[in-house]
């Protein structure tokens, strides 16, 4: 009888601790749903994927409620905020860059991803005569003939100019553009000031050169037409995680997204082509 009785006793013990299992469980739950279903991620992005991202950032945070903090800016800036150790869970940079991060040891070796390319193109103020640059004869005198030409800055991190400046010299044209050329500040706008839309708006030089996705953009100029295809150059946005990234996890949904049908859809119709 005895052992019948603390068998009896035990039940009942341990029915009322399952209870308090499942009742813990069930207040817990909302509460780690609630957590995990909201996060804001950081994302270092290149300026010339701007016009995109405007659409494609938004989209990802009604799909899954994750709003992304963008910061806008070229690749080379990008690059030197990761080896500085600044947090951010996902960041655009060239092949080149990721290549020397891993190296470095500031970025995730396992991950890397393709956004899409984009070559680089040359552009007038708004309603102003157009060069023709069909050739790369034909390119040269019209840089030989500008009084003025608006280069991003290479020390700046800008790929575009970090392309065209040593260009210039396999073309052998370098000495005679050097006085001519205006070395501006990274800006994905006309409105920013000394960025090479802003000195070829402000008439501080006749011909810029840019990314095409990111100069077909900006309203107060007018693209002209991407480099010769014999000098054409193309930057090529690859993906990155930071070894600092808070949530990798997240990160890579977001990356998931950026490279789906649909994103790749809207980059091609905001020139971007697929990498």
């Amino acid at each position: 009888m005895w052992r019948l009785a603390v068998m009896k006793r035990c039940g009942v013990l341990m029915r009322l601790l399952l209870r308090a299992l499942c009742s813990a469980a069930v207040i817990a739950t909302p509460a780690i749903a609630q957590s995990e279903s909201k996060a804001e991620l950081k994302f270092l992005c290149a300026g010339a994927l701007k016009a995109a991202m405007g659409t494609l950032l938004q989209e990802f945070a009604s799909k899954t409620g994750n709003q992304v903090q963008v910061a806008y800016g070229p690749i080379g800036q990008n690059a030197q905020r990761i080896r500085n150790g600044e947090v951010a869970e996902l960041a655009v940079i060239s092949p080149e860059q990721w290549d020397g991060l891993r190296d470095d040891g500031k970025i995730d070796g396992q991950f890397r991803v393709v956004v899409g390319k984009v070559g680089i193109g040359t552009f007038v103020r708004k309603g102003a005569p157009r060069p023709g640059i069909a050739t790369v004869e034909a390119f040269k005198r019209a840089l030989l003939d500008a009084p003025a030409i608006a280069v991003g800055d290479p020390a700046r991190g800008t790929p575009v100019g970090a392309y065209v400046l040593p260009l210039f010299g396999r073309l052998g044209i370098a000495e005679a553009v050097k006085p001519k050329l205006r070395l501006a500040v990274p800006g994905t706008d006309a409105g920013t000031r000394g960025s090479v839309y802003d000195l070829v708006r402000r008439g501080d030089a006749e011909i810029g050169f840019a990314q095409m996705a990111e100069a077909s953009e900006v309203p107060e100029v007018d693209l002209v037409a991407p480099l010769p295809a014999e000098i054409q150059h193309y930057t090529i946005f690859t993906l990155a995680i930071p070894l600092r990234a808070r949530d990798p996890a997240r990160a890579r949904v977001l990356a998931d997204f950026l490279t789906s049908v649909r994103a790749v859809s809207v980059l091609k119709a905001k020139g971007i082509d697929p990498g």
